[in-house]
C-alpha cells in the first residue's frame, strides 16, 4: 500500500511539473468543485478553438497567414512550448481542455510592467502554488505529518501534490490578475484597451473579491471548508447580481423630464474593450402601457483616419463614452413623469456589440444577449 501511494504521488508530481502535459487532470482529484466551475469558465474557453470571438479576430488578423500567433502568453499560457516559440498554433488537448490551467494562475510570482502589455513572471520553484488565507497569511504550508499526544496520533497537513505559499502579496491585492487584464497596445503603439485602475482608500475590493465571489462548499476534498472562491464563467456572466452593489442607479425628476444617475463604484472603467457594449435601458409603465425610452450606449470606438477599424490597425479613439472608475454619469430623458408612473432602469452589457458581431460572423446567443448588471424600480408619487 505504501509503495502504491508513493507511485501515485510521484505521478502527481510529474503531471504538475512536466512541460506541455495536461495539468488539471491532477488538480481535479482534490478540487472537484472548483474544477467543475472551471469547465464553464472563460479561462477554460480562452483559445481560438473554444472562443468564437478570439477565433473571429484571429481569422482576420494578418499574422495568421504568417503563422505568427502572439496571443499565447495570455490566451493559452498552459501551452508552454507555443509561448516559448518551440511549436506553432495547433488544435491540441491543452488548447481545447485547459489553455489557461490552474498552474497558469497559481504559479504567477510577480507582474512585470511594460508599456505595450504586462508580463506574468512564474515561480521557478517546482510544485509551489500561491494562494490566500487569513489564517496562514505570510506562511508556507508544506506537506508533512503533524504529530500530537506524544506521537500517538498523526495528521497529514498540506497537499501531497504541491506546497502552498501564502506570502505572495500579489494574490491578496489581486495584482496577479494584471499581467493579462490591465492594458494592451497594438503594433502602432496605440492603446486598444486600458482598465485605467484607480486606487481608493475606502474600498477593500479587488479583482478577486468582485469577480470571484465566495461560494458555499469546500474548495478541497482533503478537508472541509465552508466556502471557496468562484472559479466559473466570471461573475459578469454567471453571477451578475453580485456586482450590482458596485453600480448605483438613482433618479432625479426635473421640470423637463428626468435624469438617471449611474455611479460606477468599481475601481476600473466599465466595458473598456472595444468589442464590449454597455447600455442603459429605461421604461415607464403608465396606465397599463409601457413607454420605452431611447437606449443609451456606453462604448469605446477605435479606428483609423476617422473610420472604425480592426484593433491591430487602429491609431485613434473615435469616441469614448465608457464610464470611468468612480465616475457619476448623468443621463437625461425628456419624457415628463406623472403621478403613478413606474420607472424601471436596467444597466448591463453585451459581451460583443451585436453590430460588430454580425460583421465578424459571430452568432453565439450567449455572446450577443444583454446581461443585466443592476436594475432599479422607481415609483413616481
Amino acid at each position: 500500500m505504501k509503495k502504491f501511494m508513493l507511485l501515485v504521488l510521484s505521478i502527481g508530481a510529474i503531471t504538475l511539473s512536466a512541460s506541455n502535459k495536461l495539468e488539471n487532470a491532477t488538480c481535479v482529484k482534490c478540487h472537484p468543485k472548483i474544477f467543475k466551475e472551471y469547465e464553464n469558465s472563460m479561462h477554460k474557453n480562452a483559445s481560438i478553438y473554444n472562443d468564437p470571438v478570439h477565433k473571429a479576430i484571429w481569422d482576420l488578423h494578418p499574422a495568421k497567414k504568417k503563422g505568427n500567433y502572439k496571443c499565447a502568453k495570455c490566451h493559452t499560457p498552459a501551452d508552454r512550448d507555443l509561448v516559448a516559440g518551440k511549436t506553432s498554433l495547433a488544435k491540441t488537448d491543452i488548447q481545447t481542455k485547459e489553455p489557461i490551467s490552474c498552474l497558469s494562475c497559481h504559479q504567477i510570482e510577480s507582474i512585470e510592467k511594460h508599456k505595450k502589455a504586462n508580463k506574468n513572471i512564474y515561480t521557478k520553484k517546482e510544485k509551489t502554488f500561491f494562494a490566500t488565507s487569513k489564517e496562514h497569511k505570510g506562511t508556507k504550508l508544506l506537506y508533512h505529518d503533524k504529530s500530537s499526544f506524544f506521537g500517538l496520533f498523526k495528521t497529514r497537513v498540506g497537499s501531497p501534490y504541491h506546497d502552498i505559499d501564502y506570502s505572495n502579496e500579489n494574490f491578496y491585492d489581486a495584482k496577479m490578475c494584471l499581467g493579462c487584464h490591465d492594458h494592451k497596445q497594438n503594433g502602432k503603439e496605440f492603446m486598444i484597451c486600458d482598465m485605467q485602475i484607480k486606487k481608493s482608500d475606502s474600498s477593500k475590493e479587488t479583482c478577486i473579491t468582485c469577480h470571484m465571489p465566495k461560494e458555499k462548499g469546500s474548495f478541497v476534498n482533503l478537508h472541509d471548508s465552508k466556502t471557496h472562491r468562484f472559479h466559473g464563467a466570471t461573475a459578469l456572466v454567471a453571477r451578475p447580481n453580485r456586482l450590482s452593489k458596485h453600480l448605483l442607479l438613482t433618479l432625479e425628476k426635473e421640470s423637463e423630464g428626468f435624469t438617471i444617475m449611474i455611479e460606477n463604484k468599481a475601481n476600473h472603467t466599465l466595458a473598456m474593450q472595444p468589442l464590449r457594449l454597455a447600455k442603459l435601458k429605461v421604461t415607464i409603465s403608465r396606465d397599463g402601457k409601457i413607454i420605452a425610452q431611447e437606449e443609451q450606449s456606453f462604448q469605446k470606438v477605435i479606428g483609423t483616419n476617422g473610420k472604425p477599424s480592426m484593433p491591430w490597425l487602429a491609431t485613434e479613439v473615435l469616441s469614448d463614452k465608457t464610464i470611468k472608475a468612480f465616475e457619476k454619469r448623468k443621463v437625461h430623458f425628456e419624457t415628463k413623469l406623472e403621478k403613478g408612473d413606474e420607472i424601471v432602469a436596467k444597466f448591463g452589457y453585451h459581451i460583443v456589440n451585436p453590430k460588430v458581431a454580425e460583421k465578424l460572423g459571430i452568432s453565439d446567443k450567449k455572446l450577443l444577449e444583454f446581461t443585466v448588471l443592476t436594475k432599479r424600480r422607481f415609483m413616481q408619487k
